[in-house]
């Protein structure tokens, strides 16, 4: 998990309480640092006073969606790491190709193993750098 002795930090995004708990669980009990919150405004007011060096968004959520939570991260913060996360199939992927688009680093489709899940932020921790709460 990179050669620092700090702990990797990641804020899971995702309106359902269980998929929250879940990865939290998980990640957790391999040494990540792990934050939650349900939706997209949470999200935001917690990228504007924390240092994160991952991101899982959800894309489907109540009120601000993912694409939109992204897209404010990305102005704000361009070097900021973010993994997509959706449950809704999209046969044309028009929205993973939005995403990728935007700057999401990875897509992944739920429900997906939590290994991936972990393998995921492994490979977008060697991508970017965190995503500091203060915009330069």
């Amino acid at each position: 998990m990179g050669t620092s002795d700090r702990q990797p930090t990641v804020l899971v995004v995702d309106d359902e309480q269980s998929v929250r708990d879940v990865i939290y669980r998980y990640l957790s009990k391999r040494g990540y640092d792990v934050l939650t919150t349900r939706n997209g405004r949470e999200a935001l007011l917690l990228g504007a006073h924390g240092n994160f060096d991952v991101i899982l968004l959800d894309i489907h959520m109540p009120g601000m969606n993912g694409l939109e939570v992204l897209h404010q991260l990305k102005q704000k913060y361009p070097e900021c790491v973010v993994i997509m996360l959706t449950g809704v199939a999209d046969p044309e992927s028009s929205i993973e190709s939005a995403a990728m688009g935007m700057g999401a680093a990875i897509f992944l489709k739920k429900p997906c193993p939590l290994a991936e899940v972990e393998r995921a932020i492994e490979e977008a921790l060697g991508r970017g750098r965190s995503c500091a709460g203060e915009a330069n």
